[in-house]
């Protein structure tokens, strides 16, 4: 055994010897503590597989626990025992003048013992937020506690006694009730030209947002005064999101910040202010009737809108009023429409290839464009061709424009000389593998937004072939009404006319939808790999 210490935690931690790899252990451990308010987590689940595991806790009936339970894995036991015991009670002093009483009572005691059998190791998949979410185990959160004839003492602040708190915290929003008239002389600059609220806001926010750098994107306190964040241009989350917080109150718009758990630091509960669990903070503002969340420390994104890490389920206003703000995935749609129109040219088929993209594939393609030359981009996507082309005239739309989603347009150039020509419709649009690999999973699929994704082709058949082979049309469904896809191909005289849509209503999907889900873009696969066979005229 060795024993440690860390700040003002106790740590012991214990070895077996001569272990190696493909040992089966087996410990067991008690952990008795003075802290009513402390039972550990436990974790039936972790990165390495295993046979039992189990958790027994006795717990007062005075001590109002409430217990969270986390996983997909089934329990083996899960019971609960009432029995009756003596308890000799110390209760602390309520202040330095008053000294500490001790009693004794007969209560109710809880026994419950949990076990799971053959549990699988943790491991990360494609479309998961993050392991933290689905990991099995058993969280307690004191409540509250009652002794006999003894009034309630609540233990867990509510979420309008933890705002008011946050609010009145140093730490936090202290400086957003001070005039902060270090700012009005820089805020008179930003907004002069500003013709309404709306413009107001949108000015401060792309004035925080271009000048000045995020550090760290993962707090929920501050690391400095706002004053200081003003003067050094740089902070970490919540220092930039609550400056403009702060902005906008100096500029008498309704502003408050906001606390939300990203994506990969998990969810947060939602019935307890458990504040551990939140790590990012942005801005609300109310313009008229309309309100919009706005995040300066992400330097890539326009007014009203927040990256796709942020909608993990919902966010907290720090307000007198700390209501919930819906940030579901569902509430995102992704939507891309690409166009081909191919035509014969003087020297061979020429093509003109439009692709509106949705805005968080115009995020990353921001962010790569941010390292890359533009040229560069291009090859990329001439790489994406199976067969040889020229590109050209190579140019995107509204890549400044951060509020917008972003075009990609460009001309190519391309020529058949086979007899027969294999001509997958697609061109690089095609969906070339199925993005759900595995056989099975315990966990659900959590895509980052809905999908509607389409692609047009409208083409001249090249001249001097004929179109030997054709694939056929087919729509097929997800579920009932989750989504579908669509692969519609013409011929008409001298032209093929073409269109592939995929339409996914959801963002999540439970484990049971997951077989069906794989199958879908298998077909998805399947489909989009078949080509229309060009054969040369005789």
């Amino acid at each position: 055994l060795f024993k440690d210490k860390n700040g003002n935690e106790k740590i012991t931690k214990f070895t077996f010897p001569n272990i190696k790899e493909g040992s089966i252990i087996e410990y067991r451990y008690k952990v008795i503590t003075p802290d009513p308010g402390y039972i550990q987590t436990w974790y039936f689940q972790k990165q390495y597989p295993r046979l039992w595991s189990e958790y027994e806790v006795a717990v007062p009936a005075f001590y109002i626990f409430s217990l969270s339970r986390q996983g997909y894995w089934p329990y083996e036991i899960d019971t609960a025992m009432l029995s009756h015991d003596n308890y000799n009670i110390l209760e602390p002093g309520g202040s330095a003048a008053e000294s500490a009483s001790s009693f004794s009572v007969g209560s109710n005691t809880i026994n419950s013992i949990w076990a799971m059998k053959n549990v699988p190791a943790i491991k990360s998949e494609p479309f998961i937020s993050t392991t933290e979410n689905y990991v099995a185990k058993l969280e307690f959160h004191l409540s509250s506690i009652q002794y006999p004839d003894r009034p309630v003492i609540p233990v867990i602040k509510t979420w309008p006694e933890v705002a008011a708190d946050y609010l009145k915290d140093e730490d936090f929003g202290a400086d957003l009730s001070s005039r902060n008239g270090y700012l009005e002389d820089e805020l008179k600059k930003v907004t002069a030209d500003a013709k309404d609220d709306l413009q107001k806001a949108k000015k401060i926010y792309e004035y925080v947002r271009d000048n000045f750098s995020c550090s760290d994107y993962d707090r929920r306190f501050l690391s400095q005064s706002l004053k200081k964040t003003f003067q050094t241009r740089k902070g970490n989350v919540v220092d930039i999101n609550l400056l403009l917080t702060a902005m906008l109150i100096n500029q008498k718009l309704d502003a408050q910040p906001v606390i939300l758990s990203t994506r990969e630091n998990g969810k947060a509960m939602e019935s307890y202010p458990l504040m551990d669990r939140f790590n990012y903070a942005i801005s609300r503002v109310k313009v008229g009737e309309q309100y919009y969340l706005l995040d300066a420390a992400n330097d890539r994104l326009g007014f009203g809108r927040l990256d796709e890490d942020c909608y993990n389920g919902t966010g907290r206003v720090i307000a007198p009023m700390p209501i919930l703000i819906p940030l579901s995935p569902d509430s995102l749609k992704e939507t891309k429409l690409t166009s081909a129109f191919v035509i014969n040219g003087e020297k061979g088929i020429e093509a003109s290839i439009v692709s509106n993209l949705g805005y968080f594939e115009s995020l990353d393609n921001r962010e790569k464009l941010k390292k890359t030359k533009e040229e560069d981009f291009f090859k990329e996507i001439k790489k994406g061709y199976s067969f040889e082309v020229d590109l050209e005239n190579a140019r995107i739309d509204s890549l400044k424009k951060l509020e917008n989603p972003i075009a990609i347009k460009y001309d190519l150039k391309f020529n058949f000389d086979e007899d027969i020509v294999y001509f997958n419709p697609m061109l690089a649009e095609v969906t070339k593998s199925n993005p759900f690999k595995s056989a099975d999973r315990y966990y659900p699929v959590e895509m980052t937004s809905c999908t509607d994704e389409t692609y047009i082709l409208n083409m001249e058949i090249p001249k001097g072939y004929v179109v030997d082979e054709l694939p056929k049309s087919a729509r097929v469904k997800l579920n009932e009404d989750d989504g579908m896809f669509e692969y519609i191909i013409v011929k008409s005289d001298d032209r093929i006319q073409f269109k592939s849509r995929i339409l996914i209503k959801k963002a999540t999907f439970d484990p049971d939808d997951y077989q069906t889900l794989r199958d879908f873009y298998g077909f998805i696969v399947k489909k989009q790999a078949e080509t229309i066979v060009f054969k040369k005229a005789k």
